[in-house]
């Protein structure tokens, strides 16, 4: 299963967080383990918010889990010890006896001699109400006067009861849990992931530099300068003077605008020059806000306005003053941008969204450079590509396959050249038995593939594995490694429902089933009958998808069919 959902859509770790929840339900019950699926699911909700490292498990993380975000976070019916950490040494074994726990985690053995040892702690923080987060005191207070924090209205009645006196509670104790809310809790607080910052080197970003439209101007400008000119002489627009003096290239003597003696070596060196003279546009709050928000992805201008406030004009000027530093490009937009500038925008039709506003804008090498020196000048986390190097191969899919084909190729070589070969066919294969991400598993076959033989030989020894084996085998013939007789019937229907699950799941379902509708009718029926007997776990949310959003009723009839078959004969 896949275990890496860093900065995933909540509603995929959701459907990632069902699926280890039956999982660990089977497992119990072949292990005749009590587990307690609102603590194994409050556990998962707890390293989603935290990184997103599912299968990541330490002392550390057990003890920020358990005594401080359990208590500020979860309501139990049974908050004792026995109960709670029953079910977590449960989960940490799952983990264990289905490969799930990732390298970084410590041994299972230290882990359930910590959840032994810190028993009484855990109670204790527990039952402590000054460890509650605001919601927690509330949900606590309105359990106790017997009401149900989940109605709405009974809720804010019993608030406004509290406010006017008629119910008390601990004011002095909801007064300090009001002011920790909202001053930051860090420690309980979902924590953004940092953006993946794929830095340039040197030379592309002296290249870049160079051809920024105020690098050259600042040179030509000095130059005319000479040893130096009156004031009433110059005609440059007064922010570009300044600029120039911000940047240490120009100061003002006696009257007159004279150069900087000790800037010929600023002047000489272009990304020097330019992060001297960066420092002024990104001095303006918003151009300095835009440049962090678009590390992460680029945007549409609705989405900017959404973001940073304003207007689409005021939005328009920031970035075309961006543009003038090399920080960022701006093209228009295209299809798969139109459903985010109606939404963003607030309106129905494309139409509706001003000419100027449908364009999509996007950080340039200076501009990740720069939301890079941001980041780290304001002491948040930062992660580069060249970081991901030690981390696992299943983290530096996640984090890089989202990014431009480029970064996630020089990351991986980067990856492979940071291990011995040996090493690195082992983790990969381990990856590609355990994962149900056929993104995931397709970039393992290609870096294994890059290992030369012995990674080939890898991907074939996966034939005969239950999960991967079809994918290697597809991935083998892809390849002209094999011939098609040795492709099963099996192997091909697997391979299909793995790249049409993992469409759905990225691309939604009708945009996912398009290409599939646009296949003959016959060759789609064949597929339905053949998903419901390959085997493959996803099989039946393919069907579902088809029965869905097929508009071909013929085709979603035999989905419906083929998923009742499912429903009565599981496999």
């Amino acid at each position: 299963m896949r275990m890496v959902y860093t900065g995933a859509d909540e509603e995929e770790f959701i459907d990632a967080r069902q699926r280890l929840l039956v999982e660990l339900d089977a497992w119990s019950q072949m292990r005749q383990r009590v587990v307690d699926p609102v603590v194994a699911g409050a556990m998962l909700d707890f390293r989603f918010e935290r990184d997103g490292l599912l299968g990541r498990w330490t002392r550390d993380i057990l003890r920020n889990a358990l005594l401080v975000w359990f208590p500020r976070k979860v309501v139990l019916l049974d908050p004792h010890s026995s109960a709670v950490l029953s079910t977590v040494e449960a989960l940490m074994d799952f983990f264990d006896d289905a490969d799930l726990l990732d390298e970084r985690s410590e041994q299972p053995a230290v882990l359930r001699t910590y959840l032994t040892a810190i028993a009484d702690r855990f109670d204790t923080a527990m039952n402590e109400p000054s460890n509650f987060g605001l919601a927690k005191f509330w949900a606590v207070a309105m359990a106790e006067h017997g009401i149900d924090p989940l109605n709405e209205v009974a809720a804010q009645a019993f608030i406004d009861r509290v406010r006017r006196g008629e119910v008390e509670v601990d004011q002095t104790l909801l007064h300090d849990l009001a002011y920790r809310h909202y001053q930051g809790d860090p420690d309980a607080e979902a924590a953004a992931p940092s953006p993946v910052f794929p830095l340039a080197s040197p030379e592309r970003l002296a290249a870049e530099a160079e051809v920024t439209a105020v690098v050259p101007q600042l040179r030509r400008f000095v130059e005319w300068i000479g040893d130096g000119r009156d004031l009433a002489e110059i005609s440059a627009p007064a922010e570009f003077v300044a600029m120039a003096k911000r940047a240490g290239v120009v100061r003002v003597y006696r009257g007159r605008l004279v150069p900087v003696k000790k800037a010929a070596r600023r002047l000489a060196d272009p990304v020097e020059l330019w992060r001297a003279a960066v420092a002024s546009i990104l001095g303006n709050p918003v151009a300095a806000e835009m440049v962090t928000e678009l590390a992460s992805e680029p945007a549409t201008i609705p989405m900017l306005v959404e973001m940073l406030g304003g207007d689409g004009g005021t939005i328009l000027r920031v970035v075309a003053r961006l543009a003038e530093y090399g920080l960022v490009e701006i093209f228009p937009a295209g299809e798969e941008h139109v459903e985010d500038l109606l939404d963003f925008a607030g309106v129905d039709y494309l139409d509706e969204v001003p000419e100027e506003e449908r364009q999509v804008v996007q950080l340039l090498p200076l501009g990740v450079q720069a939301a890079y020196e941001l980041r780290l000048a304001e002491g948040e986390p930062v992660l580069t590509v060249d970081d991901l190097a030690t981390e696992t191969a299943e983290v530096l899919f996640a984090r890089l396959a989202p990014l431009d084909p480029q970064v996630l190729d020089e990351g991986s070589a980067t990856w492979l050249r940071a291990r011995d070969p040996e090493r690195a066919i082992a983790e990969l294969s381990a990856l590609a038995r355990r994962t149900d991400d056929f993104e995931h598993l397709m970039l393992t076959f290609r870096l294994l593939a890059r290992l030369g033989g012995d990674g080939v030989a890898a991907i074939a020894s996966l034939r005969d594995h239950s999960a991967a084996g079809p994918a290697a085998t597809t991935w083998l013939f892809d390849a002209g490694l094999i011939d098609r007789s040795e492709v099963a019937g099996r192997e091909r229907t697997y391979s299909k429902v793995d790249l049409l699950a993992a469409d759905i799941r990225t691309e939604g379902r009708e945009k996912a089933l398009a290409d599939f509708a646009s296949q003959p009718r016959p060759d789609q029926l064949l597929f339905l009958a053949g998903a419901t007997i390959c085997g493959h776990p996803s099989a039946r949310e393919v069907l579902e998808s088809v029965v869905v959003a097929h508009p071909d009723r013929a085709v979603s009839n035999a989905a419906r069919k083929a998923l009742d078959w499912l429903h009565d004969e599981p496999f």
